[in-house]
């Protein structure tokens, strides 16, 4: 079982830390048609199942709930609601402003009592002209008409069928909390590395060259992977990525690996502690990921060692 500290990458960390920086809004799950519940952080949509990671990992705390209508049947929150008129049961129902002549009783929508004169109204069953509201007719508000039967009403049925067919009434619909998160205080530090990220970028702008900080690439599996930075150039389309201590290294590159594999043609510069170069070059392929010393905090010098790959 990996602890925190072994499963926390350090481009998530100031990914994180970079999200808190500019917003002090909580993170509030929302629903997506053909994805379900996510969490928009930065313009990315992160599933249930990663953010409920982050928690794990203790980089989110809860901080309150959400809760979606669902079927309580099977808990599905794909709805699609219907609504229904309560004489005959069908939905072929118009919306309207409705209107009532109060001597002959008739109601409808008031496109039915539009005279071709302005400010008057004819009634539809009775012929007769209104000119008095509150004495001849009224406008009770919005409702509806059955064009199939005709009934007039003002809150029609609401049925509520789920993605698998289930059908049930409103107020038989369950409701389904999602935790509504905050990024943990502790991250708010790493907003330093993400201004590395930013310095690095910089030192690399100077030789004109296009990069990208935390930046988000859709891996072949459909996952959006958070990168401290990424390189374009003539030559090749790189990753450039960091393990920056020691702790947890194994458990690190091996997450390095897998989002390698996932990156497909992109090649990944792996800066990690001078000790663990020689430690790490029999897990990783040389094609794919190039292990390179961190030389100190030195932003140009990573600059540098980044331009003779790429340059």
């Amino acid at each position: 079982m990996k602890s925190p500290e072994q499963m926390r990458d350090d481009s998530t960390l100031a990914f994180l830390a970079s999200h808190a920086k500019k917003s002090k809004e909580p993170i509030n799950p929302v629903f997506r048609h053909g994805a379900g519940v996510v969490y928009e952080i930065e313009g990315v949509d992160l599933s249930f199942e990663r953010i409920k990671s982050y928690e794990q990992e203790k980089l989110l705390s809860a901080a309150g709930a959400k809760p979606f209508p669902a079927c309580p049947k099977c808990s599905s929150l794909l709805l699609s609601v219907q609504l229904n008129c309560p004489d005959c049961k069908r939905q072929s129902l118009a919306r309207s402003e409705i209107m009532i002549h109060y001597e002959c009783e008739y109601s409808g929508p008031v496109e039915e009592f539009v005279s071709q004169k302005d400010a008057e109204y004819v009634c539809p069953k009775c012929s007769k002209t209104l000119k008095r509201v509150g004495i001849e007719y009224g406008k009770p508000g919005i409702g509806f008409k059955c064009r199939d039967c005709g009934r007039v009403f003002q809150y029609p049925l609401v049925n509520i069928t789920c993605s698998g067919g289930h059908q049930s009434k409103l107020d038989e619909l369950d409701l389904k909390p999602f935790p509504v998160y905050k990024v943990n205080d502790e991250i708010q530090g790493f907003a330093d590395l993400a201004d590395y990220f930013l310095a690095i970028q910089k030192a690399l702008a100077k030789s004109g060259i296009e990069v990208e900080v935390l930046a988000r690439v859709r891996g072949q599996s459909g996952v959006v992977h958070i990168i401290p930075l990424t390189v374009r150039t003539g030559k090749m389309q790189a990753v450039v990525d960091f393990i920056l201590n020691e702790a947890g290294s194994d458990a690190k590159v091996l997450q390095k690996i897998l989002r390698s594999a996932d990156l497909g043609q992109h090649v990944a510069l792996l800066f990690v502690p001078a000790s663990l170069v020689s430690q790490l070059a029999g897990m990783v392929n040389p094609e794919k990921i190039r292990l390179l010393a961190i030389p100190g905090n030195d932003p140009d010098a990573v600059a540098r060692e980044v331009i003779k790959v790429v340059g």
